[in-house]
């Protein structure tokens, strides 16, 4: 590579590095002042207009605009920003279906920030979800029905279609490997020997072990996606098909959290109902579903290796891996009174594990990726140096620059889900915080069931409350 060339390409890439997975990344709101102020105050309103305004064709921004959204009670736009979601996701499952799955060439010169942000079957399974309950809060069941139907079909084939995923990935990390370091003129066997020897890898698995450290729940599966679709089915008077999957949430939870009691409790609710004669009753409920803080945020964890080991001829080389730093909920419960009765709500879901659990089954890939970038571009700093002068410590300063891990997520998602049911009598509810100081009062139709979601993300957010009966 002539060194016009060299240079040419290490300046723009480096400037491209500059907007590479930040420039159409919502999440970075969470950061700034609107957003900030929008928790604070509750008032999403404007937040949510200035997103249809500024749309960006990209996932992630879809993502975030969606929930925004929400967080505005803007339905029709909630629903717009996650059908364009979907419509990205399902052209990467399309992608990866049928064998297509394109790998960005230039990546493993550069970082994965520059690849195109592939999406998570998390995420997916979190799309239909908030749209069945999108479509619920405008009383369209016959489309909530599709989207609660398609969040349980994304994980049941959720575990075959992540095989077929990390298979295409796999291969195309092998084509990239042998294009790049063919010449071979560093003894690449030996930079790859000490890129992944036992020292790196003791100090990767102690930096990890941490965020591994708990029990997951089945693959790929979101207990609250799976709970909800179960009140659905309730709330649509389909009760066998609810209890179907309130057993299958159970099952999942029972030996997790705490709140796999009340989930046990709904499933007793959905048998008696679906073997009664005569599905209505005189007793008529509250659901209560608490969306609680925030989910965790992604940060980077950085490896130097010692290269000069090998060859006087690199300066420097170096791993950077993603890792998770936890939240804080905004409460560890939320107290419903209604007259006399008091219950809590307990957690069924984390977000945190969910988002943690896929993250351990990609890292192998995420690693092998980052360990094949680490050998090209030692060897392109290689040949640079071997040309001497300014360039060759520019190659230095590049590979460093580019030793950068891919932070981009969802970042607006709660960190964990919980859940209560009181029976009611009196048409007004309270809803209270452990420290007494929020109390959030409804009044409801002691004649009619209720499902009331509230979502507070950090202690001191206004809540955004959603309430349907049925």
């Amino acid at each position: 590579m002539k060194k016009s060339g060299v240079l040419g390409f290490i300046i723009s890439s480096i400037f491209l590095a500059g907007c590479a997975g930040t420039t159409t990344n919502l999440g970075q709101i969470g950061k700034s002042g609107n957003y900030e102020s929008s928790q604070k105050t509750g008032n999403y309103t404007a937040l949510a207009q200035n997103l249809k305004k500024n749309q960006k064709d990209d996932l992630l921004w879809y993502l975030d605009a969606g929930l925004i959204s929400r967080y505005a009670q803007d339905t029709n736009a909630t629903i717009y920003f996650f059908d364009k979601s979907e419509d990205k996701i399902k052209q990467y499952d399309k992608e990866v279906l049928a064998g297509t799955l394109l790998a960005n060439a230039g990546a493993i010169l550069t970082n994965d920030t520059f690849m195109d942000y592939r999406p998570k079957i998390y995420e997916g399974i979190m799309v239909n979800t908030y749209k069945g309950l999108s479509f619920m809060d405008k009383g369209d069941m016959s489309n909530a029905r599709i989207e609660f139907n398609r969040a349980l079909e994304r994980q049941r084939r959720a575990k075959e279609f992540f095989a077929k995923e990390i298979k295409q990935e796999k291969k195309k990390i092998e084509a990239q490997e042998a294009q790049k370091i063919k010449k071979k003129k560093l003894n690449v066997a030996q930079v790859q020997k000490v890129s992944s020897n036992d020292n790196t890898k003791d100090a990767i698995e102690k930096r990890y072990s941490n965020l591994f450290a708990f029990k997951p729940y089945p693959d790929f599966v979101n207990p609250f996606s799976s709970y909800m679709a179960g009140l659905f089915f309730i709330s649509v008077h389909d009760y066998a098909k609810a209890t179907d999957i309130l057993k299958e949430t159970y099952g999942m939870i029972k030996s997790n959290e705490a709140g796999a009691d009340y989930v046990k409790r709904d499933l007793k609710y959905a048998i008696k109902a679906s073997s009664s004669l005569n599905s209505s009753s005189d007793e008529h409920f509250a659901w209560v579903i608490f969306e609680n803080g925030e989910g965790p945020s992604k940060k980077e964890n950085r490896f130097d290796i010692p290269l000069f080991l090998v060859t006087n001829r690199l300066s420097y080389a170096g791993i950077a891996l993603p890792t998770f730093q936890e939240n804080q909920a905004a409460y560890s419960y939320l107290t419903i009174y209604d007259g006399n009765k008091s219950v809590r709500t307990k957690k069924i879901a984390s977000m945190d594990k969910i988002i943690k659990t896929e993250f351990k089954k990609r890292f192998p890939a995420v690693m092998t990726r980052a360990i094949t970038r680490t050998v090209a571009q030692s060897l392109m700093q290689y040949e640079l140096n071997r040309q001497g002068g300014l360039i060759g410590l520019i190659g230095a300063v590049y590979q460093g620059f580019m030793n950068r891990a891919d932070t981009r997520q969802w970042n607006t998602l709660p960190k964990n889900f919980q859940i209560a049911r009181i029976a009611l009598s009196s048409p007004k509810l309270s809803i209270v915080s452990p420290d007494g100081r929020r109390n959030i009062e409804l009044i409801v139709d002691t004649d009619k069931n209720h499902i009331v979601l509230i979502r507070i993300p950090k202690h001191n957010s206004k809540e955004i409350v959603y309430e349907v009966s049925f």
